[in-house]
């Protein structure tokens, strides 16, 4: 039985229906709203072919049908109108993100925010996962006449401080001329660019108290490591799901809404690798209902997109629906989101280097 382009049409109206509605559609409903010169009964005979295929499914008695996954994979794939994002979709997000600058967590904080409220569903984005994990700027601050604060901000906005002592006769000049020293060989650096030839030069420009600076070269490496491995998850609007009728049993929404706590589990669903069943629409994937891994996501949909800093993918950003989701819209939004990110963080780590 062949997919012909009545076929597709009847399909395409089926689905956009049943985004708005949640109801199953039947042949009348068809009929007025796809302008094809087709009867009643004749869209009935095409429907009940679509269902064979796989492509719709009728869950009760009655002449409605819904869309089964299959159906949707199609949709997405070749048959779904490309969205342009509105004039309240651009003020929502016009400048949003730019109040965070310099702070990579609020950012994605922020991000993951906009999204939900953007699309109505859950939202979920992963900190940087490969952060440079440069020292924007290294300061060493007089305490006492024993003691001095090593104070360390990266090029993320990660701010970290410890308290060392200085040795033996050291002068608060010293500490001064040692922080200067400090942030003239040191700013700029990754962790990987401290090198021996480095640290030599910190010496001998030193001259006395040198010992003072391996344990601030191991605070340094502290931090930064630390920033290096740390990549957080962050999650908003898990409470949308509430809003559809796909997760109206109470049970059901329940367990739904405690696995979004897990934020080990949701970041698994943005890393999975698996291309099964998976679509790529200029840089999103989309996974569909049973193409998801777990039993819990089996009704679900997930949209992911990477942000970048220039080529090297620095992030995921997803969003969480029933299948009965508005892909097209929901894409854009992501793509617009990503596309923001991507803006925002290439300023932060390349503009400032």
């Amino acid at each position: 039985m062949d997919m012909n382009e009545r076929k597709k049409k009847i399909l395409h109206s089926i689905i956009n229906e049943y985004i708005k509605s949640a109801e199953p559609i039947g042949s009348r409903h068809v009929a007025r709203n796809l302008d094809i010169g087709l009867s009643s009964a004749t869209i009935r005979n095409e429907m009940a072919d679509l269902e064979e295929m796989g492509y719709l499914e009728q869950p009760h008695t009655s002449a409605g049908r819904i869309p089964s996954d299959k159906g949707y994979r199609l949709y997405v794939d070749s048959l779904m109108n490309d969205y342009e994002l509105t004039v309240p979709d651009m003020t929502a997000l016009g400048g949003t993100l730019e109040w965070q600058l310099g702070q990579i967590d609020k950012i994605i904080k922020k991000a993951s925010v906009i999204l939900s409220e953007l699309t109505n569903y859950a939202a979920v984005l992963t900190t940087p996962e490969m952060k440079r994990g440069a020292i924007k700027t290294v300061e060493l601050v007089p305490v006492d006449n024993s003691s001095a604060l090593i104070i360390l901000v990266t090029n993320e906005g990660v701010m970290k401080h410890k308290r060392v002592l200085l040795p033996a006769g050291t002068d608060t000049e010293f500490v001064h001329r040692f922080s200067a020293l400090l942030r003239e060989k040191l700013s700029g650096l990754t962790l990987d660019e401290i090198s021996a030839t480095k640290i030599s030069e910190i010496r001998r420009a030193m001259q006395a108290h040198f010992e003072l600076l391996f344990p601030i070269l191991d605070f340094i490496a502290d931090v930064i490591d630390d920033v290096r491995a740390e990549t957080e998850v962050f999650t908003s609007g898990a409470t949308n799901i509430l809003s559809y009728p796909e997760f109206s049993d109470v049970k059901q929404a329940k367990e739904f809404l405690e696995f979004l706590d897990d934020k080990n589990a949701v970041a698994g669903i943005l890393n999975t690798d698996d291309e099964t069943g998976t679509q790529n629409n200029g840089g999103i994937t989309v996974r569909i209902g049973q193409e998801n891994a777990l039993d819990i996501m089996k009704k679900s949909s997930v949209i992911t997109a990477n942000y970048y800093v220039g080529n090297r993918v620095m992030g995921k950003l997803g969003i969480i629906g029933p299948t009965r989701m508005d892909y097209s819209k929901t894409i854009a939004k992501i793509k617009k989101i990503s596309a923001m990110l991507n803006r925002l963080l290439y300023e932060l780590y390349v503009d400032e280097e």
